[in-house]
């Protein structure tokens, strides 16, 4: 077993930017919509037990840009890493899928996956668990989101489709400034794409979000076990074209 150094053993939020307890890595063996990962969790992290119902139900639900060629993805608060690693895999797999007998290999369509989080032991995990399961097209973005914006914005990087389970317990507030920050670096027919619980207050942040951005089209796409799958775009999303296939097949 692999121990994290610690000086302290106060236990703090897995929104919390540090952590200084010692703990014992545990790894999660997950497969979902048929792409399998191993993922190092540890306490202190969000759902360190097994990948969190609300994160499960958004990946299956998870709809793709209608064209994923130079694409930009974001996932915001990845945690140790469970949407970023999938979204590589479920990518990856569909460049291969591609390739026919009757067809030259592709190339590579060059999208890439951001992975932005606060938590330093979120963010070692994240390192560690894009490495072993070998997904070489997630860039991590350390520490608050909105310190990173300025960055992408000289980058020229707007994002095709932001992905969320967001920290829920840090308050409305919080969350609606990551969702500002985000919806302002997305393209023209970007789209946001994220979890919620009803009894957390699903309908009234939603009726937030349209404060800050009044016409663009926010729709709730999925209910299960007490979540809301959301879409929050400024145009309004063929959801049916665009959905990935829960088979794992394109």
């Amino acid at each position: 077993m692999i121990l994290i150094p610690s000086k302290k053993k106060k236990m703090s939020h897995y929104f919390s930017p540090t952590h200084t307890s010692a703990d014992r890595i545990k790894k999660l063996f997950v497969s979902l919509r048929n792409q399998n990962m191993v993922l190092q969790t540890a306490r202190e992290v969000f759902s360190p037990e097994n990948i969190d119902k609300g994160t499960e139900i958004l990946i299956n639900a998870l709809i793709l840009p209608s064209s994923i060629e130079n694409a930009y993805f974001l996932d915001l608060g990845a945690g140790y890493g469970p949407i970023s690693i999938w979204l590589s895999k479920y990518l990856a797999f569909h460049e291969l899928t591609q390739q026919t007998a009757q067809t030259p290999p592709i190339t590579s369509l060059n999208y890439k996956i951001f992975a932005s989080e606060v938590n330093e032991r979120a963010l070692w995990l994240l390192k560690r668990n894009i490495v072993s399961n070998k997904c070489g097209n997630i860039e991590i973005l350390p520490g608050p989101f909105q310190d990173s914006v300025e960055k992408l914005k000289s980058s020229n990087i707007k994002f095709n489709a932001v992905y969320t389970n967001p920290p829920l317990k840090t308050g409305h507030k919080n969350m609606l400034e990551l969702f500002e920050a985000a919806a302002d670096l997305l393209t023209e027919n970007g789209f946001i794409q994220y979890v919620h619980k009803k009894k957390l207050g699903s309908e009234g942040f939603q009726a937030k979000l349209l404060d800050i951005k009044p016409t663009w089209n926010i729709k709730t796409i999925k209910k299960q076990s007490g979540y809301h799958v959301i879409l929050f775009s400024p145009k309004p999303l063929n959801i049916s074209s665009r959905k990935s296939s829960t088979s794992g097949y394109f």
